[in-house]
């Protein structure tokens, strides 16, 4: 169990059949607990539709918020925007089964969920892949030297290399 998420901790065990709903806030802290250490500033709202059933739970998690992250381009830091929707549906039983991205399976036994874990995996699913400034927000001075490096790299090719630019690769002559 990690340290400090214990407020994530649902007893569905006392709950009424129904739908009941909890709210999160996520930050630094949250993140820092899964060793994660890639965000400047993080705020992302967590609200979960919990539905019990006699067999099963269904979980809804839907999230929104942001991040500040190093821009991949510049290096600068850049705020993204994060939301997405994710459902878990929360099974009971003892066999064994191939537990899916959707689907949990729980001893019987057990009468808490913690669904720290979970709400950590939907929000990095759904982190653009590309974190970068929008067109023409990038720090210029930085694009500047990245292609004066590129530029140079053209021009001092290794000369080991340079006898193979000659290899005609079309076989079919």
């Amino acid at each position: 169990m990690l340290r400090n998420l214990s407020e994530y901790n649902i007893k569905f065990e006392g709950l009424k059949q129904g739908i009941h709903f909890f709210e999160f806030t996520v930050d630094n802290a949250f993140f820092e607990e899964f060793d994660s250490f890639e965000f400047e500033k993080s705020t992302i709202n967590v609200e979960l539709e919990f539905k019990k059933q006699s067999t099963m739970l269904v979980l809804m998690f839907t999230f929104a918020g942001s991040i500040t992250v190093p821009c991949d381009r510049c290096l600068d830091d850049v705020e993204v925007d994060v939301d997405g929707e994710q459902k878990l549906v929360v099974k009971f039983g003892n066999e064994e089964y191939d537990q899916t991205d959707e689907i949990l399976i729980l001893p019987i036994h057990e009468y808490e969920l913690n669904v720290a874990k979970y709400i950590y995996e939907f929000i990095n699913v759904n982190l653009p892949q590309k974190r970068i400034h929008f067109e023409g927000l990038c720090n210029q001075e930085v694009i500047d030297e990245l292609e004066k490096i590129e530029q140079k790299n053209e021009i001092d090719d290794d000369p080991r290399w340079s006898s193979l630019k000659d290899i005609n690769l079309n076989k079919n002559k």
